[in-house]
């Protein structure tokens, strides 16, 4: 995939959570990626700029936009200018970057995706664009956040769920009780880790415990991906 550079203008910015927002940016029609593959964006103050990279939401057979996740840091110099960036703002993106993509050559039959937080992005656009094209394998997505105020894209994994028999979408919240599952991801994981391809994307901490849990449980490391944020 070539590397593209192109002042994107906003198309939508909207509150996913009370911490996350939903940022749409236009994208020339030439620009392609691979699901699970992030972009960086040019935040500017001033005679300031920070470079922040994000995972594409979308999948990759939408055209012309590119749909963010981002979680906003209080005060954070990035997320103070893109939470109130509003329709017709401009930013100058770059990319796509990342190897955190699906292995289409695969031959095991189970795929685990474990998100947490924003980090269920990269797993989001590798679902919509690879699920109906791999009927004979099954699907388990463990989506993790604190509380159910936290949840977001919840409704879209319902209904891929609903539309996908071989998809099994199971949230859990670690700090709350509710009618669904909670605790941690690694209590969730497959009591065997053989034959079956991980692919993990959160925070540093729960992309490392993740992957050491799923090693003592028999998954080989070149079956176990990740994609770690800062």
């Amino acid at each position: 995939m070539p590397i593209h550079t192109f002042q994107a203008t906003v198309l939508e910015n909207k509150k996913l959570t009370h911490d996350v927002i939903f940022l749409s940016l236009s994208a020339p029609k030439e620009f392609s990626f691979k699901a699970g593959q992030f972009v960086t964006i040019r935040v500017e103050k001033g005679e300031e700029f920070r470079l922040k990279s994000y995972s594409v939401l979308s999948p990759p057979s939408q055209k012309g936009k590119l749909d963010l996740c981002i979680k906003i840091v209080d005060g954070g110099f990035a997320s103070e200018i893109l939470k109130k960036a509003k329709k017709g703002d401009s930013f100058q993106v770059k990319g796509p970057f990342g190897h955190f993509v699906f292995e289409e050559d695969d031959k095991n039959k189970e795929i685990w995706m474990i998100g947490g937080g924003t980090g269920v992005a990269p797993l989001y656009s590798i679902l919509k664009k690879h699920l109906a094209n791999f009927k004979n394998k099954r699907f388990v997505l463990i989506f993790s956040v604190k509380e159910k105020k936290d949840l977001f894209l919840h409704e879209e994994f319902e209904e891929l769920a609903r539309k996908h028999k071989h998809f099994t979408y199971l949230p859990t919240l670690t700090r709350e009780k509710w009618n669904g599952v909670t605790g941690r991801v690694q209590e969730h994981l497959p009591a065997d880790g053989e034959n079956k391809t991980f692919y993990i994307c959160g925070l540093k901490e729960l992309v490392l415990e993740t992957k050491e849990a799923l090693l003592k449980k028999g998954a080989a490391l070149k079956n176990v991906r990740s994609e770690r944020y800062s």
